[in-house]
């Protein structure tokens, strides 16, 4: 594998457990809408995850018959998914991945978020979960790029650093992170998480469990490369 200096983290389902958020502001946003109808978790997991807003709610639309469009349906749900993160109790990082920031910093790796997800709300919820200083660059979607499996958002991160895709590893969650970093030209690690578990990660370079392997993983290829 190439020698990685540069770490891009996705953000919900990867840093901070958001997918039971989403799927809550889902559900609010059909029984506001007028559907009488709750997505549980699998069928939430298989259906929404790592998709953008707009595309699910052009999915709920047409799926239920609701009136309203896509896009009203989508301001919907950022209102009621902004509630849900503006309150720091609701936020839960993932395991590890605390450990995993320090580390990366005091070995100098340059560590940005590449997210589908609207930059106001990726730097609420980072603000909110006492992360901010850790990442030097922030890249949110706000509708102005191609949405994920495109590989946009993590074009534009890899502009914003001025690194090299070929020095830049990619940790994701979802199948289209995964291939939207992959087109971008970066080495990937997928993290499923209980919503993503099920997806096809086959573009991905290597799958490991969680963030503490991505730990383990990175620092036995620093320990390669000293010796």
């Amino acid at each position: 594998m190439p020698y990685i200096k540069n770490i891009i983290f996705d953000l919900d389902g990867l840093i901070v457990d958001t997918e039971p958020l989403h799927q809550r502001a889902f559900n609010a946003m059909l029984r506001v809408a007028g559907a009488e109808y709750e997505f549980a978790s699998d069928e939430y997991g298989k259906t929404f995850t790592g998709r953008s807003v707009l595309e699910n709610s052009e999915y709920v639309r047409e799926r239920f018959g609701l009136p309203q469009t896509a896009q009203q349906l989508a301001t919907a749900h950022h209102a009621l998914f902004t509630l849900l993160v503006g309150d720091p109790e609701n936020l839960e990082p993932m395991a590890g991945l605390h450990d995993l920031l320090l580390w990366l910093e005091r070995e100098k790796y340059r560590i940005a978020i590449a997210s589908s997800s609207r930059p106001e709300q990726v730097e609420l919820i980072i603000r909110n979960l006492n992360l901010f200083h850790h990442f030097e660059i922030f890249v949110g979607n706000d509708g102005s790029l191609k949405p994920k499996p495109a590989p946009d958002v993590y074009s534009l991160a890899l502009e914003k650093l001025g690194v090299r895709a070929q020095e830049t590893l990619a940790l994701e969650d979802s199948s289209s992170g995964v291939r939207a970093a992959h087109a971008a030209g970066l080495y990937v690690i997928a993290i499923p998480n209980l919503f993503t578990r099920h997806q096809d990660f086959s573009h991905a370079d290597l799958m490991l469990s969680d963030l503490i392997q991505v730990h383990a993983f990175l620092k036995n290829q620093k320990s390669e490369i000293r010796n």
